[in-house]
């Protein structure tokens, strides 16, 4: 009976006491949006113990000219890494930066981005006296930490030309298990696939051709 009556006011103390801090305070969250800012295309990385964002600077072409980056070690609160690259470290972009794709490879970090708005000539609103509608593409900037900056790496778009009815914009880099980086890219309803060189300054051709 007693150590019946001891469980009981055992079970109704701990009913009864307060609880802690933790258990009365809410999760913290991030909100949503999780960062101010007017910015599309975002890339979503892990490099360290940190989570970072490339996202497109969304603006009109001309005022679309630099890329910001944002770093988070819980994905709540988050860090701006403002103009981590633009086209005074680009010279052959003149607008329209977008679409950035970030990779660690042998300690240093990659961005891949597109820039200018390359077009084909049988396109609608092709402009010939527009420099941005015939050069342009996909280029590739590096830099010894994430959040930058990043420095132009080629001298020249990495993609400039079309294949397969494929516009050289919108670009993701994947690592597989054997090292292999392979480059998905495209637009206008088509999508390409290549295999990265091992110092990304071009590509590898497919065994099979």
């Amino acid at each position: 009976m007693k150590s019946n009556l001891f469980a009981f006011f055992l079970i109704l103390t701990l009913a009864c006491s307060p609880k802690s801090e933790t258990q009365n305070s809410p999760p913290q969250l991030s909100g949503n949006p999780i960062f101010e800012g007017w910015y599309a295309d975002p890339e979503g990385v892990v490099f360290g113990d940190e989570y970072w964002i490339y996202p497109t600077f969304s603006a009109r072409y001309e005022d679309q000219l630099h890329f910001d980056a944002f770093s988070s070690k819980d994905l709540v609160t988050w860090e701006k890494h403002e103009r981590i690259l633009d086209t005074a470290a680009i010279k052959w972009a003149r607008q329209a930066m977008w679409a950035p794709a970030a990779i660690e490879k042998d300690g240093k970090y990659f961005l891949f981005f597109s820039a200018n708005d390359i077009q084909t000539p049988e396109r609608p609103g092709y402009d010939p006296n527009n420099d941005i509608n015939h050069f342009g593409g996909i280029g590739i900037a590096v830099a010894d930490n994430p959040g930058g900056p990043f420095q132009d790496y080629l001298g020249e778009p990495l993609l400039s030309d079309f294949y397969h009815g494929a516009q050289p914009i919108d670009q993701f880099v994947f690592k597989d298990v054997d090292g292999t980086h392979y480059f998905f890219y495209g637009g206008w309803g088509h999508c390409n696939l290549g295999k990265l060189n091992a110092d990304f300054t071009g590509f590898e051709p497919w065994e099979d051709g």
